[in-house]
C-alpha cells in the first residue's frame, strides 16, 4: 500500500513537466497571459568618435583620425603612422 500514495506526493513533482508554461503554482496561464512576446534584444551602443580624441587599439594608445563612412571602419594615428582599424576594436 505504500506505492500506492499518489495524492501524497510532494507538490513539486507534478508541476514539473514539459510543454505549455504554467504559473509557479502549476495552474495553467490564463489566455491573456499565453501569448506575451520578449521585447527586443537591446541593440549595443557605439561611441561616437571625434578627430582628436585619445582612443585605445591592441593595447597602444592613439589619436583617432576619421571615421571612413562605412560605418565599420576608421584611420587612427599610433606614433607617426596612420592605421585602418575596425570601429568594433577601438576603445
Amino acid at each position: 500500500m505504500l506505492g500506492d500514495n499518489a495524492h501524497c506526493r510532494p507538490r513539486f513533482e507534478r508541476v514539473l513537466m514539459s510543454g505549455r508554461s504554467r504559473l509557479p503554482g502549476g495552474e495553467p496561464r490564463k489566455a491573456s497571459q499565453r501569448r506575451t512576446r520578449r521585447g527586443e534584444a537591446p541593440t549595443p551602443v557605439k561611441p561616437n568618435w571625434r578627430p582628436g580624441e585619445r582612443v585605445r587599439w591592441n593595447d597602444r594608445d592613439g589619436v583617432f583620425q576619421r571615421d571612413l563612412g562605412d560605418g565599420e571602419n576608421a584611420e587612427i594615428k599610433l606614433g607617426e603612422r596612420v592605421y585602418r582599424v575596425r570601429l568594433s576594436e577601438l576603445a
